[in-house]
């Protein structure tokens, strides 16, 4: 078998074609023959800036989906031919053989997911870092408690969550994933994106969307809570850039202070309202100090809300041809801009 993968080979340098090993999983872990994988801003953001990574060479990528070739002698949740996503971990692992992109990678079974057979593997491939990344944000940043799915009775609304909850750049796959998660534990959704974008955002469940442009975003939004006697408490900032963050902790702190989960660190130069708690949510944690929680995210939760239907892949997926050989292109495509969109490459 041959394992054809794009590598960085120094910090801030040119991805190289190149023909790697194939390893062999350890004892909680798996080895997936990839059919898709999708590339994220923070790929080239990576390469570009040369952060996060501690050893070069590097195969970067978080993002796959395929067939499992083999697995390790404590796993037991899958099996040989089992088609699978998961959350590759090269970068907080500094292990390479955990790259996504790659035809072969290696994944830890707690980050990983089987995909029912109605899910394409390109659906599959855009899933993982979104819920990685949106999963911590909502569950150990903001303390909400995980959803119980065993029971999906009417029986089941007390446990439900209430009040609303904010999500600004809904239209990106972390956005789209939070508005999602946010509407399936009970909130009403408020979400901001671009206008293009309004309907899809609203088919994820989001009650009231709003253009990031608009002068009055901020004023809209509270008075959309205002009319619905609703306050905002939490919200989650997936863009993190640009002035994001301040509208969003302004508008927390308008209704009275709360909690905010953001992609990338508050300004050090803007202050920040005492009323309204930030953090930064990190993907890479489900392989590192929340284990436990990526196995119940991606090993139940993932699972089960895919199979029932209850959550659904977002966003729209745009296609890249030309394998892993395609990634640069992929790349440079996120550096020029992306709107509502995850890049997707097919192997073969």
């Amino acid at each position: 078998m041959s394992n054809t993968a794009a590598v960085l080979p120094s910090a801030k340098s040119t991805l190289q074609i190149q023909s790697r090993h194939i390893s062999s999983p350890s004892s909680n872990q798996l080895l997936i023959r990839n059919s898709a994988i999708a590339t994220n801003p923070v790929d080239y953001k990576i390469q570009d800036l040369g952060i996060f990574v501690e050893k070069y060479p590097i195969v970067l990528g978080s993002d796959v989906s395929g067939t499992v070739e083999a697995v390790g002698p404590s796993v037991t949740r899958f099996k040989k031919g089992d088609r699978v996503a998961g959350f590759a971990a090269s970068v907080s692992q500094n292990d390479s053989d955990q790259g996504a992109f790659q035809q072969y990678t290696i994944l830890y079974e707690n980050a990983t997911a089987k995909l029912p057979d109605f899910i394409k593997f390109e659906q599959g491939a855009i899933l993982p870092m979104s819920v990685a990344t949106v999963g911590v944000g909502i569950f150990q940043n903001l303390g909400i408690s995980r959803p119980e799915h065993g029971d999906r009775s009417n029986n089941n609304a007390e446990k439900k969550q209430s009040g609303g909850f904010l999500v600004w750049g809904a239209s990106s796959s972390v956005g789209s994933v939070a508005v999602q998660v946010a509407h399936s534990l009970g909130f009403t959704v408020y979400a901001v994106c671009s206008p293009r974008h309004h309907d899809n955002t609203r088919s994820y469940g989001a009650s009231h969307v709003f253009d990031y442009n608009d002068a009055n975003v901020i004023a809209n939004i509270l008075n959309a809570a205002k009319q619905s006697n609703q306050s905002i408490k939490y919200a989650f900032d997936a863009i993190s850039e640009n002035g994001s963050c301040e509208h969003v902790v302004s508008v927390i702190s308008q209704q009275g202070g709360g909690k905010a989960v953001l992609t990338l660190d508050f300004p050090k130069d803007k202050q920040k309202p005492e009323n309204v708690a930030t953090s930064v949510t990190f993907a890479y944690r489900v392989n590192t100090d929340a284990k436990e929680f990526g196995g119940w995210l991606f090993n139940e939760w993932l699972e089960t809300s895919l199979a029932d239907k209850t959550f659904v892949p977002s966003p729209g997926i745009q296609t890249v041809e030309g394998g892993v050989e395609a990634v640069p292109k992929a790349l440079d495509l996120h550096r020029k801009g992306l709107s509502g969109k995850k890049l997707v490459l097919p192997l073969a």
